[in-house]
């Protein structure tokens, strides 16, 4: 199980996206008054942010880390230490540790500070851009969430961030996994090169929008400008990128499926932020967040899981999970304010991350696949 850093993370994940949900859509007589964040929901939303995605990403980024980090993987040692700091910030949000902040911000950081300094020593080690880029976003995601539990107000910097990271980390690996699918010819080739151009403003906007969070939140036409501008080119991303093989390939086009909340959300915060009095931020913020991040996390785990000889093929509970998910995703976004559909999207969600976590549990049962996310070329 300990093997490679994906396999705890990414069952941590499976089974914190059931466990911070649960609680906040649910009666279940879970008291958030007494953990630091005061609030179910706002514990929903610290757990969903920093327990869930910040466990996806840790999987992804110490797993991938050997591909630009040379030999240098995370040690048989260093992965059941970082489960059991990952379990340690769990604890500190439900309130376990008390409520002195001198005890519960370190504990609640120390997960996402031990991978940021790990990114930050393979980089440096090895030289890898890709890898400081990696490191500087979970050195932001370790500051975000100590900020928060400093009894900061920061609500939607994190899910932006994660936005940021998605368009620049996530959009590469699209990107290239795609490429290793196409036929390559000279049309191929001019369409990728162009959406490697419309990454660039897009993920200067949201960095923009990140600034204008931090420094003036009232500023919302102008970060709703800014949403509207990246989501314009990624939307012009992931058009470039689809093609009849794409399509074909499942595991891709989950990728892809995830990538589409993307835009899609990006474009619902900027309409919620000017002139659409239909729409409520809170629910356009769960496009990025249940719908963006948690089906990029699922389409990328869905990868880990897959090779069958020297193929990745998911099978019908991958896909069948992602389904599930996706629409939970859509009915959160999209479904009537009814306790009726409520109850639907909960069903849905927590019946996708179960299969995800019965999956992914049963491969501990085999060894840990090389490479663990890419499969071969056309």
């Amino acid at each position: 199980m300990l093997s490679s850093p994906h396999r705890p993370m990414f069952l941590a994940a499976g089974v914190w996206a059931v466990a911070a949900v649960v609680p906040a859509g649910w009666d279940t007589g879970f008291d958030a008054a007494r953990t630091p964040l005061q609030s179910t929901a706002l514990w929903h939303a610290h757990e969903m942010l920093f327990g869930f995605a910040a466990a996806g990403f840790a999987g992804y980024a110490l797993t991938a880390m050997g591909s630009w980090s040379g030999p240098r993987r995370l040690s048989s040692r260093g992965v059941p230490a970082l489960l059991a700091l990952w379990i340690l910030a769990r604890l500190s949000a439900f309130g376990a540790l008390g409520d002195d902040p001198g005890l519960i911000v370190p504990a609640g950081v120390a997960f996402l500070a031990c991978v940021t300094w790990v990114l930050s020593f393979a980089a440096l080690r090895s030289g890898s851009t890709r890898g400081a880029v990696q490191a500087l976003f979970a050195l932001f995601l370790t500051g975000s969430q100590g900020a928060i539990l400093s009894g900061a107000y920061v609500p939607t910097i994190p899910v932006f961030g994660l936005g940021l990271l998605l368009s620049v980390v996530g959009g590469r690996m699209v990107a290239a996994f795609t490429w290793n699918r196409i036929e390559r010819n000279p049309s191929q080739v001019l369409r990728f090169r162009i959406a490697r151009l419309a990454g660039v403003p897009a993920a200067v906007a949201l960095a923009l929008t990140l600034a204008l969070e931090a420094v003036e939140p009232g500023w919302v036409r102008a970060s709703a400008s800014m949403l509207l501008l990246a989501a314009i080119a990624e939307t012009v991303r992931l058009s470039l990128w689809l093609s009849r093989r794409t399509v074909q390939d499942k595991l891709l086009g989950m990728l892809q499926l995830g990538y589409f909340w993307l835009p899609v959300g990006l474009a619902l915060v900027a309409l919620a932020r000017v002139s659409e009095p239909g729409l409520s931020e809170s629910d356009t913020v769960h496009a990025l967040a249940a719908g963006a991040v948690a089906c990029s996390i699922y389409a990328v785990a869905a990868r880990a899981v897959a090779r069958r000889a020297d193929r990745l093929r998911p099978t019908v509970v991958d896909v069948t999970g992602f389904v599930l998910l996706w629409a939970a995703a859509a009915l959160r976004v999209f479904g009537p304010p009814d306790r009726l559909w409520d109850a639907a999207l909960l069903i849905l969600w927590c019946a996708a991350w179960t299969l995800f976590v019965i999956r992914h549990g049963a491969a501990l049962l085999h060894p840990t696949p090389r490479p663990v996310f890419s499969g071969p070329k056309s």
